[in-house]
């Protein structure tokens, strides 16, 4: 036990600083209650970095006696971390390290503590079977990737989760019952707010049309931010700005007139789509519009600004899309990442938009089949 002890100023510092956490790095378990009962109580360490003793961990014939009390001197540590710098593998924590996972520790609780209160977000997360797989959206990695931009502002967010159900998406009525509990669901998350929330943080694992019911659902008067689960790093938090590939330009084909009441609109992101998949299900003359990029594959989108590019393209398709006229038959076709299939729906305008027929393509199934309107 140690028997330097900083005073009770210098005490009240380090706690602050820490915010009552462990600074080991990736625990940041809180020191302040028994984690299995919730009981209040104190159970830190205040661990040095450089031994009180020169025959300690870390310690020195010089600094263990002029940094025996220094407050920068020592770390906030539960049990296990505390055991495993000074007994376990003491080699391994040096105390360069240690100072560094200290410095880390204290500037992360100061950026998180120095948020605004209109930073809060409400997280909305959106799980469905895709394929016969079931989807799951981690509330820790959604709370991760809206940060430093964000915070959450609650413990748990808004969970619509159609895995607890018994159906896939090769059930004949997968859609129709994915319409009614999505739409039942998400009015049942807004209904307990007074005000409905002043910014969404979108987190969605579905199938392409179910996620752009969703997005027609919430719309764009509220603001919201739609996130990405990236494959490569199997991480929602988006990249910087400057990996954005300059070249990546969303490319539109037309066709020549706007006379047809059939119009097909193909969207080749995720992969470029074969035309005989989707020439078959609509039959006779058709206008058709393209959108898609050089080299379509899953993993191009990585940025914010890519989808907000994105959003851009689409908004004025939808435009040159009414002037086929309110009776025409839209058929979209997409192969989209899942953060850009819920901005087609957002975007949608339900008063000024045609009705959109959504197709869905699967190999099991022989290609594209119909889905559900929105």
């Amino acid at each position: 036990m140690s028997q330097s002890r900083p005073n009770n100023k210098d005490l009240l510092w380090i706690w602050l600083r820490a915010g009552g956490r462990c600074q080991y790095p990736g625990c940041n378990v809180p020191l302040w209650r028994d984690e299995l009962t919730m009981a209040k109580m104190n159970r830190a360490y205040l661990a040095h970095i450089v031994a009180e003793k020169p025959g300690g961990p870390r310690g020195d014939p010089i600094l263990s006696q002029n940094l025996a009390k220094d407050p920068s001197n020592f770390m906030l540590l539960c049990d296990t971390h505390h055991r495993l710098i000074d007994k376990e593998d003491v080699e391994g924590h040096p105390a360069d390290l240690l100072h560094d996972f200290r410095r880390e520790h204290e500037k992360r609780i100061a950026r998180l503590t120095a948020l605004q209160p209109e930073k809060k977000t409400h997280v909305l997360l959106f799980a469905s079977p895709v394929g016969y797989r079931k989807g799951y959206v981690s509330f820790e990695q959604a709370a991760n990737a809206v940060q430093p931009d964000r915070y959450p502002a609650t413990d748990s967010g808004m969970r619509l989760d159609l895995c607890e159900h018994e159906v896939n998406e090769y059930d004949a009525d997968f859609y129709v019952h994915a319409k009614k509990y999505v739409a039942r669901r998400l009015k049942s998350c807004l209904a307990i707010f007074e005000e409905p929330p002043d910014h969404l943080s979108v987190f969605a694992l579905a199938p392409i049309p179910a996620l752009i019911y969703l997005g027609k659902l919430l719309g764009d008067i509220r603001t919201a931010d739609v996130f990405q689960r990236h494959r490569c790093s199997q991480s929602w938090r988006w990249r910087g700005a400057s990996d954005s590939p300059a070249d990546l330009e969303f490319l539109v084909e037309r066709p020549p007139t706007t006379d047809s009441k059939c119009v097909a609109v193909i969207l080749s992101l995720s992969n470029k789509i074969d035309p005989e998949s989707y020439r078959a299900v609509i039959p006779g003359p058709h206008a058709e519009y393209q959108i898609t990029i050089n080299h379509p594959r899953r993993d191009f989108l990585a940025t914010r600004e890519q989808l907000e590019r994105f959003r851009t393209v689409w908004h004025t398709l939808l435009s040159e899309l009414r002037a086929h006229g309110r009776d025409a038959s839209i058929h979209i076709f997409p192969a989209v990442p899942n953060s850009v299939a819920v901005e087609m729906g957002r975007l949608l305008l339900p008063k000024t938009d045609t009705p959109l027929k959504i197709y869905d393509e699967d190999r099991e199934k022989g290609g594209f089949t119909f889905a559900l309107e929105v």
